[in-house]
């Protein structure tokens, strides 16, 4: 039997990149705010992935965070003073942590989580009233761009068209056909870094279909990043999402900072979940699309974090205080402080945390969802049952 071991639980993060200009487009910078998205939980990355601790904040297979990466990443296109973060109010520690030049009045607590109209919303009218005429790029905080001048000459491209009016988002030239991704049909064969009308919004395919987007050559990935003035944005949310609108409106003061906490709390009790893609985008009349001159991986599985993770000599990617025998490529996560060992084992991912334990095949890997709601339903549960527990007992 060998033993690999390979790093430990949360490696001390480096210090982020200097900021730089992005190359050949200086105008970039003038009136543009980054808007960073943070308050998912992963429910796929779970044992190390939890309602407590989400993946966008760990470290567990990068020296820095998806969350810190896709700060450094806005620091490309805005000043930290220009950076918002919109997170639970769980993760706040966390989010303050990581981002410790973003100002902490530039941190907004979603006090419940109602998918991303409502987080976008608030964040327009921040923007709107603190910077007006700004242009905002909205960027998820779980996916990996390495691609730097990439990544600024579609921003570029993108903040240009956005003063022009309307709503943007990138699109990603597929190079597979995935069926985890959803997909932006166009108007006409995709040029990147050239705005294109965008004709339908689709939902995951399944894989005939995905292979079809293609071959088809008018079908981009929806990479989830958004570009618009604020107003643009709240104009639509005014005419397709009125109640919500109204509900949150009056959360933010006259100089873009967040009213009372219970205030919030009441608003957001009032909307319903829902996404600004389905919400917004999909009934909107002026969406275009700039096709991207970089790769993307919206880090959504265990199967992308493969592609983050170097490989040993018999393809398996390690974490903690790991043994092996006979096993081939594997992903395996465990803790420095207890030992994890796998025999006989190919193309599996185990991940062990103090929260639990995960093991399966990769081919199911992208169909753990449901498996892991049961499991945290069933958390939840006995967390209740022990409070009341508890309350009775202090009662008694």
């Amino acid at each position: 039997m060998t033993r690999k071991k390979q790093g430990g639980d949360t490696p001390a993060p480096p210090a982020a990149p200097e900021p730089r200009p992005p190359a050949g487009s200086a105008d970039i910078l003038e009136n543009t705010v980054a808007v960073l998205m943070a308050g998912g939980i992963g429910t796929r990355f779970w044992p190390l992935s939890t309602p407590r601790r989400p993946k966008q904040f760990l470290t567990e297979w990068a020296e820095r965070s998806l969350f810190m990466m896709t700060g450094d990443r806005a620091r490309w296109v805005a000043p930290a003073d220009r950076i918002l973060v919109m997170t639970n109010a769980a993760f706040h520690e966390k989010a303050r942590a990581q981002s410790p030049d973003v100002p902490p009045d530039n941190i907004i607590l979603e006090p419940l989580r109602r998918d991303t109209a409502p987080a976008i919303i608030l964040a327009a009218l921040a923007v709107q009233r603190r910077w007006p005429g700004a242009v905002m790029l909205v960027f998820p905080s779980d996916h990996y761009i390495e691609d730097e001048r990439g990544f600024r000459e579609t921003m570029a491209a993108a903040v240009r068209r956005a003063r022009e009016g309307g709503l943007g988002t990138i699109g990603i030239r597929p190079t597979w056909p995935a069926t985890g991704y959803g997909y932006l049909r166009v108007t006409r064969t995709p040029q990147v870094l050239e705005p294109t009308p965008v004709e339908e919004f689709i939902e995951k395919p399944d894989q005939a279909t995905a292979e079809k987007y293609v071959r088809g050559g008018r079908y981009v990935w929806n990479a989830g990043i958004f570009a618009w003035q604020a107003e643009a944005l709240l104009a639509a949310a005014r005419r397709h999402l009125p109640e919500m609108h109204d509900a949150l409106a009056d959360l933010v003061d006259a100089d873009g900072r967040m009213a009372d906490p219970d205030l919030a709390r009441e608003a957001f009790e009032r909307v319903e979940p829902v996404s600004v893609d389905f919400g917004i985008m999909e009934k909107a009349d002026d969406v275009w699309c700039v096709p991207a001159t970089f790769q993307w991986d919206d880090v959504g599985g265990w199967l992308a974090v493969e592609r983050l993770m170097e490989a040993d000599a018999d393809g398996n990617r390690l974490r903690g205080r790991v043994y092996l025998d006979g096993t081939t490529g594997c992903i395996v996560i465990g803790k420095s402080d207890r030992p994890l060992a796998v025999a006989g084992l190919k193309d599996c991912v185990i991940v062990q945390s103090e929260d639990g334990t995960l093991v399966c095949h990769k081919s199911a890997a992208e169909d753990v969802k449901r498996l892991i709601r049961r499991v945290l339903e069933d958390e939840e549960a006995a967390d209740k049952q022990a409070a009341d527990r508890q309350a009775a007992a202090e009662q008694a």
